[in-house]
């Protein structure tokens, strides 16, 4: 899913690829969750999975959990590792 905003209701339940600008997640979300913005869970909140994100706000009793990074780490890993490749290869 590709949209601007993503918000999950308490009794809601989220399973896939989400890319928006920004999240506020009141109920479960499992899957790729990548939040250019700002990602808020909140105290009823349960976001698993692969997690990037701009900022991030987690109210008392939230819970994320799986492979979680910002998006400038990301930015940095994808970086290294093509510097890497272009190291290894052959002049």
């Amino acid at each position: 899913m590709e949209s601007r905003v993503l918000q999950i209701a308490e009794i809601g339940e989220f399973v896939g690829k989400a890319a928006v600008e920004t999240a506020e997640i009141r109920g479960r979300f499992d899957g790729e969750l990548i939040v250019r913005k700002h990602l808020v869970i909140c105290a009823t909140g349960h976001v698993s999975g692969k997690i990037r994100y701009g900022k991030l706000s987690i109210e008392e009793g939230g819970e994320l959990s799986g492979d979680i990074g910002t998006l400038a780490s990301a930015s940095s890993d994808i970086r290294a590792t093509h510097a890497t490749r272009s190291a290894m290869q052959p002049a």
